[in-house]
């Protein structure tokens, strides 16, 4: 977007604002323009942009279509940590909020120019220099940039950048403050005094712990900056300890609620900042007594060798990590990581929450841009293939995460559930009592709100309609991504009404889904936006076309992209891949039974095998029978599709796989491994509750799409095969005691919390858990020859 034209000097974009009129400027001002943009729009064409700011494409476009992104600063490359810690740092934390869904944005001056975001040389540059590179802030900047020197931008140096560019978050590490002895020195540091001036959120562990912490919170308390702590406490961290003795004036729990209050400060207009004090992990935190007594020894020696100004907190972070063998740099490693994710979660949230805004007003009354208008942030390439970041190339992390955000192209459903309460009912006309709820459900809107309840930060891609179920859905499913949901006019948003007996079973449901009909064209393009980012997964539902689906399938593979296949329903949609070539590139299904039978008889018509031969299963059936009857069409399926899970309800989960092994080891990749095989194995987990009461179901509704999504989610984080799928019971248990498909209790520390796994500090059998009668001998069972014991 900041490409200069030979004609006056000023970028596309700009070109393209003055061609709007005056209506549609007011309209687009905040949509489409960048800070640094909206702060020139009346400029005449012989202005000029600011030929010292550089805003890489990635970034610009970004800011442009209300897409997340996260600042993130320089003197810790420069100033902060040694190296190769500073570099192997800097690309961390890029990645960090890479994966979490949003766009980093590293602010540094290289050469006389004020750069917000930069390429992976940069910062290599950045982080070999051992001088000649400048700490960079707010008073250094004119005489940095003039003189074209290079450095690192502090707090406040990075939160001008930041400003300019359109970025309204920015993760640090933590922030300046009053210096200890400041009634005499008068030390104070520009970071607070930005804070006060430029309204830009910064998320950092509090202030650096070798400050004066109450004369901080009062000096920002003076600049009029809101400072909150992120957490369900009001203590304020400092640094390396998560409660620094003092308290902030306000809390924000989640990263909604963060970015409502952001959001919030944006529109009231005010021209301060914001502090969100985020405590360092506690499995990171150095105890506070070691770490204090190492600062006093660190700030002692500062004054001894004479030590001052901008030199203290480099020399005394450097003296602190000697003092303590390495043990607060890994700190600080971790708690910048942990800031930057914490920042991109906000991030996400609050580009929701403006988009939102954006269509409002657009729907108000829409405005026509001219034609000379070239380019709008919907039709600007998605910038995934500019990435120069280690981070975009696929692989495992040190903890055997797999990078990456999984793509779900699936529909979006407004829910009216009816549940009887009388079993005795006939279909003759008559009114019986019973339970109606909304909700919003959809078998691909329930995988992406579990994956993204996981903290997985999947990319949504689906269709509603420009109605009030739309408004409805984008309202309260405003944590999941949304920005490639689209909103079709004239069409009404799919709606489905299941019809449940008094036990929780579906009786049978009722579908309008006329509109993923008229997703073809719009889901392909979407989806060749998000291939492009080499996604670790793309989860596909059965609600779209034959010929979608298999485009979809067909353009995945050509992108070595695995896709997983959830069959939806047994009538019509577990038959869908096979209609064309699309079910040989299938990596994963996850069948109930009826859908199962349909798939393996569908298979052998598309094979051109012996029709006649039937199978037929039920639950109502032994766990045994179900088994020996299952296992062999698994067997056969496999044979073409590398990885099979099969849901049997209240009897358990059976996973069949190619792999030699089924132990803890088995990966994600192990799982999904294309090619044949002549290896066969079947693992069958039982019911994790022995209390299967089923009067005690609400719902059954939604607990195969929690048990799949969780336990996916668990082996894309690295974790074991009978973790993920203990975990992924749990959260189908959640979803069966609740009339919402996928619960608001469903989190990665909730689940974690449940676990049973010996050994470990999270499996404790807690009295206050939500699973009562949990199986002590609950673990995996071998059933490859299709007997069960």
């Amino acid at each position: 977007m900041l490409q200069w034209t030979a004609k006056c000097g000023l970028p596309r974009a700009l070109l393209a604002w003055s061609a709007l009129t005056p209506v549609a400027r007011g309209r687009v001002r905040e949509t489409v323009l960048p800070v640094a943009l909206r702060h020139q729009s009346s400029m005449t064409c012989g202005s000029a942009m600011p030929d010292f700011l550089r805003v890489s494409e990635e970034v610009s476009e970004a800011v442009a279509s209300r897409r997340p992104v996260v600042a993130l600063e320089s003197t810790i490359i420069t100033h902060g940590m040694p190296h190769p810690h500073n570099y192997s740092t800097a690309v961390g934390v890029e990645t960090c909020v890479r994966d979490a869904g949003a766009v980093p944005a590293t602010v540094a001056v290289l050469r006389g120019k004020l750069c917000v975001g930069v390429s992976d040389e940069e910062l290599q540059f950045l982080s070999e220099q051992d001088t000649g590179l400048w700490k960079i802030s707010r008073r250094d900047l004119a005489f940095v940039l003039g003189q074209g020197l290079s450095g690192g931008t502090t707090v406040s140096g990075t939160m001008i950048g930041a400003h300019m560019a359109g970025v309204p978050i920015f993760a640090t590490g933590g922030i300046g403050g009053v210096h200890r002895g400041a009634e005499t020195s008068f030390d104070v540091s520009a970071d607070l005094t930005e804070l006060g001036r430029t309204p830009v959120t910064v998320v950092s562990a509090g202030v650096k712990s070798i400050l004066d912490i109450p004369k901080t919170l009062e000096y920002l308390e003076t600049q009029g900056v809101n400072v909150a702590t992120f957490g369900k406490t009001r203590s304020f961290p400092a640094f390396f300890t998560r409660d620094s003795g003092y308290l902030s004036p306000h809390k924000v729990v989640g990263h909604m609620e963060a970015a409502r209050m952001i959001n919030t400060s944006l529109q009231l207009g005010l021209t301060s900042g914001i502090l969100i004090a985020v405590p360092i992990p506690k499995e990171h935190a150095v105890t506070g007594e070691v770490i204090q007594d190492a600062i006093d020894e660190a700030v002692e020696l500062a004054r001894l060798e004479g030590v001052s100004g901008r030199d203290v907190t480099p020399y005394v972070l450097s003296r602190v990590n000697e003092l303590t063998s390495g043990h607060s740099l890994k700190s600080n490693i971790a708690l910048v990581q942990n800031n930057a994710k914490v920042a991109a979660g906000i991030a996400n949230c609050l580009s929701q929450l403006r988009r939102a805004r954006d269509i409002s007003r657009w729907n108000q009354k829409p405005v026509a841009p001219p034609s000379s208008v070239a380019e709008t942030p919907s039709s600007a390439p998605s910038g995934g293939d500019r990435r120069s970041s280690p981070s975009s190339r696929r692989g495992r992390d040190e903890n055997g995460k797999i990078p990456g955000r999984p793509v779900v192209l699936g529909a979006t459903l407004s829910d009216l559930s009816v549940k009887l309460v009388d079993e005795d009912f006939k279909l003759d006309g008559g009114t019986y009592a019973g339970k109606v709820m909304q909700s919003f459900g959809g078998v691909g809107r329930n995988l992406a709100d579990c994956l993204s309840r996981l903290q997985m930060s999947p990319v949504f891609v689906s269709v509603v309609g420009n109605d009030a179920g739309a408004a409805a859905f984008f309202a309260n499913c405003s944590h999941m991504d949304l920005h490639s949901v689209l909103r079709v006019s004239g069409a009404s948003t799919a709606s489905y009404c299941p019809v449940l007996g008094s036990s929780g079973q579906l009786l049978f449901g009722v579908g309008d889904m006329d509109i993923n009909a008229q997703f073809d064209q719009d889901l392909i393009k979407s989806l060749q936006q998000e291939l492009a980012r080499s996604p670790p997964l793309v989860i596909l539902d059965g609600n779209f076309s034959a010929r979608v689906i298999g485009e979809v399938v067909l353009s995945c593979s050509r992108h070595d992209v695995p896709v997983w296949f959830e069959p939806t329903d047994l009538q019509v949609m577990s038959r869908k891949p096979f209609l064309s070539e699309a079910w040989k590139h299938l990596s994963l299904v996850t069948p109930n039974l009826g859908e199962l039978v349909t798939m393996w008889k569908s298979m052998r018509q598309n094979l051109g095998q012996d029709d006649t031969l039937d199978a037929v299963v039920s639950e109502n059936w032994s766990t045994s029978d179900i088994i020996e009857t299952c296992v062999p069409l698994c067997r056969d399926l496999l044979r073409h599709i590398p990885c099979v899970l099969l849901t049997l309800g209240r009897h358990g989960v059976v996973l069949c796989h190619r792999c030699p092994h089924n132990s803890e080891t088995l990966s994600f990749s192990d799982l999904l491994k294309a090619g044949q095989s002549g290896h066969f194995s079947a693992v069958y987990f039982p019911e994790l509750n022995k209390d299967s009461d089923i009067s005690r179901v609400v719902s059954v509704s939604g607990a195969g799409d929690c048990l799949a999504s969780t336990f996916v989610a668990g082996l894309l984080n690295g974790q074991g095969m009978t973790t993920s799928m203990r975990r992924g019971m749990q959260a189908a248990w959640l979803s069966l005691h609740s009339m919402t498909s996928v619960p608001d209790s469903i989190s990665v520390d909730g689940l974690r919390d449940c676990d049973v796994s010996e050994g470990r500090d999270d499996d404790k059998d807690d009295d206050n858990s939500v699973v009562t009668g949990r199986r002590r001998d609950w673990g995996p069972v071998d059933v490859s020859d299709g007997q069960l014991g």
